[in-house]
């Protein structure tokens, strides 16, 4: 029973000793390098405390490595941008001038309901009202309101709400904005647009529509 407690009381003082080393706050400041870090540090934590007939030197031993290269990356990505590219990523734009950048939602593998939930924690629901939307490298996405928005876009009781998302009908969120799918119909019949080419739709109480057309991405 001293051994268990005597190992996690080490394990616990190294960790935190390793986490002052690498420099990061909280999950939120992760790369996926430092996650990958944290999650082998916490596999080899759990495998000396529940093992205690293995040698503690082999944890501590792999601890340090993984914290020497983990400062070795930081270290060498500060002085060589390729380097940190290639290991941390690089930011990406999702959403400029109110429209949605497709490319880098495919390559992201993002989906629209992720793009909008992203808005909306920003208190925006009208997407012409994103002047820029960043995701950046450790995968949080950073969005600047159009400074101008609350002037140049009227806006009503019931916000914009997504009523096509990639083709699909959101029946919820038209009656939602008191709206039928024959006014839906006869506003796609209108503009001459098929439902199929659509990878957004939004539309408010009052009426007003934001249509996006899917793009032919290679």
């Amino acid at each position: 029973m001293f051994s268990v407690i005597l190992r996690t009381l080490i394990m616990y003082i190294l960790i935190i000793f390793a986490m002052r080393i690498m420099g990061k706050k909280n999950l939120g400041e992760f790369q996926p390098s430092d996650l990958v870090s944290t999650i082998l540090i916490s596999n080899l934590t759990s495998v000396i405390i529940e093992e205690p007939h293995l040698p503690l030197a082999y944890s501590i031993s792999a601890i340090a490595i993984i914290m020497s290269l983990e400062v070795f990356i930081a270290l060498i990505s500060q002085k060589n941008e390729k380097f940190s590219h290639i290991t941390q990523g690089k930011s990406k734009i999702l959403v400029q001038n109110g429209v949605i950048n497709q490319r880098t939602l495919k390559e992201l593998r993002f989906s629209v309901d992720d793009v909008l939930e992203a808005l909306r924690s920003k208190d925006i629901f009208y997407i012409e009202e994103a002047c820029l939307a960043i995701v950046e490298t450790n995968g949080t996405i950073n969005v600047y309101k159009d400074p101008n928005a609350n002037t140049n876009i009227e806006k009503c009781a019931v916000p914009a709400l997504p009523v096509i998302i990639d083709s699909r009908i959101i029946y919820q969120n038209l009656l939602t904005v008191n709206s039928t799918q024959k006014k839906l119909d006869d506003i796609l019949k209108k503009k001459n647009i098929v439902k199929d080419n659509i990878l957004l739709m939004t539309m408010d109480g009052a009426g007003k529509y934001n249509i996006t057309l899917k793009e032919a991405l290679n």
